[in-house]
C-alpha cells in the first residue's frame, strides 16, 4: 500500500494529474498531433490503415510511425503542403502598422531596408503566413535567429515538465554563492565544502542542497576547462565563464559581461538558463522574466 501511494505522489505522477494525462490523446510522435506535422508525410499518408493498431500506430494518422528519419521536404502533409511561405504584401502592411517599425527581438527601431519579416512557428513547422504568425525583426535579429527555435520555444528535458520552475531570486541565491566560493578558493585553493557552505549561508545546518551546490560549482569548472558545446560561440564561452569567476576568480554582472565581450544580452540570458538546466536548475522562462535575468 505504501509503495502504491509513494508512486503516486511522485513527479512524474504529480505532472500528469496536473495536465489531465488520463484523458488525453496519446501520440506516438509529437508533431503529429501538436504541429500537425508527421515525419513520414505522402510516404505513408496513403497507406491502408490496419484493423488493429498496435502500441506503436500513429494516433492521428494511423500508420506505424517509430522515429523522424526522412528530410523535411518530403515530410509535409497535405494541409501543410496548402500552407503557403510567401507572406501576401496586405499582411507585411498590417504587421509593420502592428509593430510600428521596432524590432520584435531587440525592440530597436528598423530602417526601410533593414525590415524582415518572420514567421512565428517556422513555415517548417507547419506555422501559416496569417497576420497572427508574422512578426517583423531586424536583419541582426532574422539572421541570429536562423534555426533557433527549437531551443527557444522546446522544452531541453523530461524535468522542465515534471518539475516546477525556480523563481528569479533563486538566480540571485547562486551568484551570491558562488562569489562566495570563488573567492574562497583564490584564498584556499579549493572549492569550499558542504560544512563550509551551511556554516555560511544555513547556519551550520548542512543539507543535500549544500551538496548539490558543491556538485555544481566543479562541474561548471570541468565544463569551462573543456570544449565548448556547439550551440556557443568560442566568445559567447568565455563571456560566460568569466561570468561565473572562471577566468578570474571574480564574478560580474552579465549586461557587464555582454558589453566586454561585444555580445547580445538576450544571447547570454538565452544560454545561461540553458547552462543551469543543464545542471538541473529549471529558472522560470518569459519574456519579463527575461528582461529581469539581465540585470542580474
Amino acid at each position: 500500500m505504501r509503495r502504491r501511494q509513494s508512486r503516486d505522489t511522485s513527479p512524474l505522477q504529480t505532472w500528469a494529474r496536473s495536465i489531465g494525462w488520463e484523458k488525453r490523446v496519446k501520440a506516438v510522435c509529437k508533431p503529429c498531433w501538436e504541429l500537425k506535422y508527421c515525419p513520414y508525410g505522402p510516404l505513408v499518408e496513403e497507406f491502408p490503415l490496419e484493423e488493429e493498431r498496435s502500441y506503436r500506430s500513429c494516433r492521428i494518422f494511423g500508420h506505424d510511425c517509430p522515429v523522424f528519419h526522412v528530410a523535411e521536404p518530403v515530410t509535409e502533409t497535405k494541409e501543410l503542403r496548402n500552407i503557403s511561405r510567401h507572406i501576401p504584401r496586405p499582411v507585411q502592411f498590417r504587421v509593420l502598422k502592428r509593430e510600428n517599425q521596432i524590432c520584435s527581438d531587440c525592440g530597436k527601431s528598423v530602417q526601410d531596408d533593414d525590415i524582415h519579416f518572420d514567421h512565428i512557428i517556422p513555415h517548417s513547422k507547419g506555422g501559416s503566413s496569417d497576420e497572427h504568425n508574422i512578426r517583423l525583426l531586424c536583419s541582426a535579429c532574422n539572421i541570429r535567429r536562423s534555426d533557433r527555435y527549437e531551443a527557444e520555444h522546446l522544452v531541453a528535458g523530461v524535468f522542465e515538465h515534471v518539475q516546477p520552475p525556480l523563481d528569479l531570486e533563486f538566480l540571485d541565491l547562486l551568484l551570491e554563492v558562488f562569489s562566495f566560493a570563488q573567492a574562497f578558493r583564490r584564498e584556499a585553493g579549493r572549492f569550499p565544502s558542504t560544512v563550509e557552505l551551511a556554516e555560511r549561508f544555513a547556519e551550520g545546518n548542512r543539507t543535500p542542497f549544500e551538496e548539490r551546490l558543491c556538485e555544481m560549482m566543479n562541474e561548471l569548472n570541468e565544463f569551462f576547462a573543456g570544449k565548448k558545446p556547439e550551440e556557443m560561440t568560442a566568445n559567447q564561452f568565455t563571456a560566460l565563464a568569466t561570468r561565473w569567476g572562471y577566468v578570474d576568480g571574480d564574478l560580474y554582472k552579465l549586461k557587464d559581461v555582454a558589453e566586454k565581450f561585444q555580445e547580445r544580452i538576450t544571447d547570454l540570458v538565452l544560454l545561461e538558463r540553458t547552462l543551469l538546466s543543464r545542471a538541473g536548475w529549471y529558472l522560470t522562462d518569459s519574456k519579463a522574466a527575461r528582461t529581469k535575468w539581465e540585470t542580474y
